[in-house]
């Protein structure tokens, strides 16, 4: 039993040091703003379009709202690793004849650890992306004062990372609250190369933008019998408006030697106040629907380019669940579950006078091992993004999620709380 439980644990370590992972998967719009702002948690509510701002549970770490930790199992830990495999077709008229028109790749993307650490309070840690960057374009650029064009490559890469501390307290029987604190980090890299007959060598301009700061989010969830088999909770998250500093850095180079690196400026990029709110009913343990939603107040922060700009956004899920549990004394375990859900969701950017839509339809099983106490859970996203109209790109994905959660006793004897 020791060597099998070192050999799992041995392997969630593993995961969690492939977290910095290679971006192969192009987002044309992860130009604008701070990236592609994550909306997955990569958790048991994947399948459900992550819907769970009313979501509680004993065996996983629901981490939609930091107010689920304290229905976590007493005298347990857990440990959760998720990785996401993505292929993305992309259709529009600004697409060059004979360019790669689709795009794929894999990555882990969360690793958390949680625990009961007493009766009325349930913590957890972990690190997931908050946004992504990820494009390559081409076109023609004009040489300042002067009337030559030369041809231009943009590369960009980056995001921002969140490592958090979420913890969730019972006030009663009815009630948890709970606050997440994270700190979010990471860096927008963006690669001129400028070439052509009228330059010698290769021109390259690297500017990066480092982000730096901390960021919380606090819950709240009611929870209670509606009738013998009815059960119902209520849930809410809010976050508010935070600055993260920026920092800017420029480094001019050609093929053989480095320029000019300067640090152009010290700024910062703010994220906007975030309201959420879910509804959860449950019947006989087994049954599950659930609904989100979610506002974002950008306008708020005036951030305007050339023919684009940040625009309040907002999101619906609805989610449904079926469980199957069975009887193991001394108590009933969950076999395995099925779930479905549905989103709809408009962005936070507006390009060409055009809110971005994203819409799709999610799937998702999860089963429990045998031989310990691993589950396997599996959500499956497929949902389209963006729109062919004004010169845009549509983007049409399909999202796998892989997620390993381990449990195991924290207590082997003494303190026990129920």
């Amino acid at each position: 039993m020791k060597t099998s439980r070192y050999h799992i644990l041995t392997v969630f370590t593993l995961l969690s040091s492939l977290y910095v992972q290679g971006q192969n998967n192009s987002s044309p719009y992860s130009v604008l703003g701070i990236g592609d702002i994550e909306e997955s948690f990569f958790n048991r509510t994947s399948g459900m379009a992550n819907t769970g701002q009313a979501y509680r549970s004993k065996y996983y770490l629901i981490q939609n709202n930091p107010a689920s930790y304290s229905e976590l199992q007493d005298q347990f830990f857990l440990v959760e690793a998720s990785g996401r495999g993505k292929i993305t077709a992309y259709s529009g008229n600004t697409l060059a004849a004979g360019s790669d028109r689709q795009s794929r790749d894999f990555s882990v993307n969360r690793f958390s650890m949680g625990i009961k650490a007493a009766k009325w309070w349930g913590s957890s840690v972990g690190i997931m992306p908050f946004s992504t960057s990820n494009y390559a374009f081409s076109g023609k650029k004009s040489i300042q004062g002067t009337h030559i064009f030369t041809y231009a490559d943009y590369e960009g890469t980056g995001g921002v990372n969140k490592v958090y501390w979420d913890n969730g307290f019972k006030i009663g029987k009815h009630f948890s609250v709970g606050v997440g604190a994270s700190y979010l980090f990471g860096s927008l890299n963006q690669k001129e190369t400028l070439e052509g007959t009228e330059l010698t060598e290769s021109v390259i301009t690297t500017n990066n933008i480092f982000l730096r700061n901390f960021h919380f989010t606090y819950g709240a969830q009611f929870f209670s019998k509606l009738t013998s088999k009815w059960d119902i909770a209520l849930g809410g998250t809010w976050s508010n408006k935070t600055d993260l500093y920026a920092q800017h850095s420029s480094e001019v180079s050609s093929s053989t030697t480095t320029i000019k690196y300067d640090i152009t400026k010290n700024d910062f990029f703010t994220l906007p106040q975030t309201v959420g709110a879910g509804l959860a009913l449950t019947k006989n343990k087994k049954l599950m629907m659930a609904a989100d939603y979610r506002y974002q107040n950008w306008s708020a922060i005036r951030y305007r380019g050339v023919g684009h700009s940040l625009t309040n956004s907002n999101r619906f899920s609805a989610g449904v669940e079926f469980s199957h549990w069975q009887q193991a004394w001394p108590m009933m375990i969950e076999k395995k579950f099925y779930q479905a859900g549905v989103f709809y969701g408009n962005s936070y950017l507006t390009v060409n006078n055009e809110q971005l839509k994203d819409m799709g339809v999610t799937l998702g099983v999860g089963f429990s091992s045998k031989r310990s106490t691993l589950s396997y859970l599996i959500g499956l996203e497929l949902g389209m993004r963006g729109t062919r109209a004004k010169n845009l790109i549509k983007e049409q994905y399909g999202k796998i999620t892989f997620t390993l959660s381990y449990k195991d006793f924290w207590y082997t004897k003494g303190i026990r709380y129920n």
